[in-house]
């Protein structure tokens, strides 16, 4: 389905179209009557990579072709594909937006408020980086609790939260950075240049500068954390295997001496005596208490 329609306030009059569920008889209008690449029908299925290209139309005009794929604020850090996307088409005199069946009306309408085509893009693109930063708001506020329980205790469980909570930053880092990529090559168009107001240029940019910076931040707190738990796994074994030499240590002094008198041999003093074994065990137990005091003293606990 394909809407038509101007900009009449916008000089040269910007006309546009609001595209969705094109037929191959639609597609062959657009490439033939306007002039669009077939490359713009190839970027619509792309579902994990933004892009932005620099075209010529038929008439030898520069144009573009930005393409942002979307996830919904549950998926955008998991490794899922796009369930939609911005995908446009903008030249001097022509603007394209291809948009969903079930989004067609809300689109058409949106692109006659805006003030023109570039105008219109500029606010999806806003929008876009509004959703962003619940997204970034949700992962600080699980980065804030996984340390507080690594904190607290270093276990299994709190391993597993760090090693999904790490994934998930590491794939939202790399889709910002493909967005900022793609929407500095935007902001630098000759076209987006001329038809957009510099003060909403500033606006993106300060938003992709402001996600930029927290999901890097949260990607060193994250590492961080990472090894703040891994020294407190080591930690807690360095702990376990003190208090077991500790322990080894005690017992092997009564050990040693039961061992002496266990000896199949004559001459052993006391052997022959009828309380030498109860002189064995209270030697061993003495000098097994001794040694566990003369350790603790020493701060081997």
């Amino acid at each position: 389905m394909l809407t038509e329609g101007q900009h009449l306030n916008h000089r040269p009059r910007g006309n546009w179209i609001i595209m969705s569920c094109p037929s191959e008889t639609e597609k062959n209008k657009l490439i033939n009557v306007l002039g669009l690449p077939v490359s713009f029908f190839e970027s619509k299925e792309e579902k994990a990579i933004a892009s932005m290209q620099s075209y010529y139309t038929h008439l030898n005009e520069e144009g573009f072709i930005l393409h942002m794929p979307l996830w919904d604020k549950s998926e955008f850090s998991k490794l899922e594909p796009a369930s939609r996307s911005i995908t446009s088409y903008a030249a001097p005199d022509m603007t394209l937006i291809w948009t969903g069946a079930s989004k067609h009306k809300d689109t058409v309408t949106a692109m006659e408020r805006s003030q023109s085509a570039i105008d219109y893009i500029y606010e999806e693109i806003m929008e876009v980086y509004a959703d962003l930063s619940a997204v970034l708001d949700d992962l600080q506020t699980r980065i804030v609790e996984v340390e507080s329980q690594t904190k607290e205790k270093a276990n299994r469980e709190v391993l597993l939260q760090l090693t999904d909570l790490e994934q998930e930053v590491v794939i939202a880092s790399s889709r910002l950075d493909d967005y900022e990529e793609s929407l500095s090559r935007f902001l630098n168009h000759p076209l987006v240049d001329k038809n957009l107001s510099i003060n909403h240029r500033e606006d993106i940019r300060l938003v992709v500068k402001k996600a930029h910076y927290r999901i890097h931040l949260y990607r060193d707190l994250v590492e961080s954390t990472s090894g703040l738990l891994s020294d407190s796994i080591d930690n807690k074994l360095n702990t376990i295997m003190e208090y077991l030499q500790t322990w080894a240590l005690v017992i092997s002094i009564p050990t040693l001496i039961f061992s002496l008198f266990g000896i199949n041999t004559n001459g052993m003093i006391g052997r022959e005596t009828p309380f030498g074994s109860w002189i064995v065990i209270i030697a061993a137990v003495l000098l097994g208490a001794v040694t566990a005091w003369w350790l603790r003293r020493k701060e081997f606990k």
